[in-house]
């Protein structure tokens, strides 16, 4: 059993067991990296604490697995035994989690109700080919507007049960319409697995791009031997960096996403990804995203993209904010403009700006 670990005001720019812990999880293994790891083993490093912010930052399992493979760093035994035996049960819970998805996504299917999977499961499966790297809190699936109906019954039969209490058709219908929503979630209490059943991928209040400006594009995967539809590789980078940026960039794990598909994807159509972001005119939240999986997990950009994330002078800024909000402990403002100017920066329109 760990100790109850230190609250450290680390930043990524200056502490050894951050710079550790993203060099762990870059995708990158050439020589450099090695001998930083090497270098940055031999740091005064308080593991009970940085297990601890990966597993908050949901990269407990990733982490584990390039500290056991590498070798290169290490670790205390206390420190080893924890991170084994938390990978062990993660890696249980993934493959009944997994279970639990393929069997509704298959019985949706033989209901006639067309879905899209993203996040989670099927992202893990695309990105990295191994299911047991990344940790789930929940089940993202996207439906038409005009299934949700279906789907609840369906769900309602499985077992499983409104997460915020059981809406009748009127109260369905106006959840549905407000601006402010964008999900209808549902909980398996035996089971502990919730369910977000999306209509859109956030509220319009966020963003007006929406699962039918791209539900025509989507290609079939498989996951767990069950076919399923899936995000381009070209929409799922602007959607995650839409994401990430949506939520400050609150985990690690949404900028392990991405550094792993452009490792692993490079031949990426970036003309195509670049014009459908300035269309949806959230290109600054997918620079962010791209500078931030450059500059703290190493990912490779082509040199064209990399001039145009020079050329946007705020990103720095907000890298910073989003430094000081991922790994600061200490209370941060809670004037206005401290937490408003991090949502209005990364908004490029003014329309969106007022909006918001």
């Amino acid at each position: 059993m760990l100790s109850k670990p230190t609250e450290p005001n680390w930043s990524f720019n200056d502490h050894p067991a951050i710079r550790l812990l993203l060099c762990c999880l870059s995708p990158t293994a050439d020589s450099h990296t090695v001998e930083q790891l090497k270098t940055l083993g031999q740091a005064d490093i308080d593991w009970v604490a940085l297990v601890e912010l990966a597993k908050k930052h949901k990269v407990g399992l990733l982490f584990h697995h390039r500290l056991s493979t590498t070798g290169i760093v290490p670790m205390p035994e206390a420190i080893q035994t924890h991170l084994r035996h938390y990978s062990q049960t993660m890696t249980i819970r993934n493959l009944q989690v997994t279970s639990e998805l393929t069997r509704l996504l298959s019985l949706m299917a033989a209901n006639d109700i067309d879905t899209l999977h993203y996040k989670g499961h099927i992202l893990a499966q695309t990105l990295n080919k191994n299911l047991s790297l990344r940790v789930y809190s929940d089940l993202d699936i996207v439906v038409q507007p005009q299934d949700m109906y279906a789907v609840e019954a369906l769900l309602l039969g499985e077992g499983y049960r409104p997460y915020h209490g059981k809406k009748n058709r009127a109260e369905l219908a106006a959840h549905m319409r407000s601006p402010a929503e964008h999900t209808y979630d549902f909980y398996h209490d035996s089971k502990r697995v919730l369910i977000e059943v999306h209509w859109r991928f956030w509220p319009t209040t966020f963003s007006t791009v929406n699962p039918r400006d791209i539900w025509h594009r989507r290609q079939t995967a498989t996951l767990a031997g069950t076919p399923v539809s899936n995000l381009t590789l070209e929409d799922y980078l602007i959607i995650l960096c839409m994401h990430g940026s949506r939520h400050l960039w609150q985990r690690l794990s949404w900028q392990c996403d991405i550094a792993m598909l452009l490792h692993n994807y490079p031949n990426l159509n970036w003309q195509q990804v670049i014009t459908q972001a300035s269309q949806w005119g959230v290109q600054r939240m997918l620079f962010l995203g791209l500078y931030l999986a450059h500059t703290w997990l190493k990912a490779p950009l082509p040199e064209t993209i990399l001039r145009q994330l020079a050329a946007d002078s705020a990103l720095p800024a907000l890298a910073a904010q989003v430094d000081y909000k991922t790994f600061q402990q200490g209370s941060s403002p809670k004037t206005f403009m401290a937490t408003t100017h991090y949502p209005l920066q990364v908004r490029e329109r003014w329309l969106a700006k007022a909006a918001y």
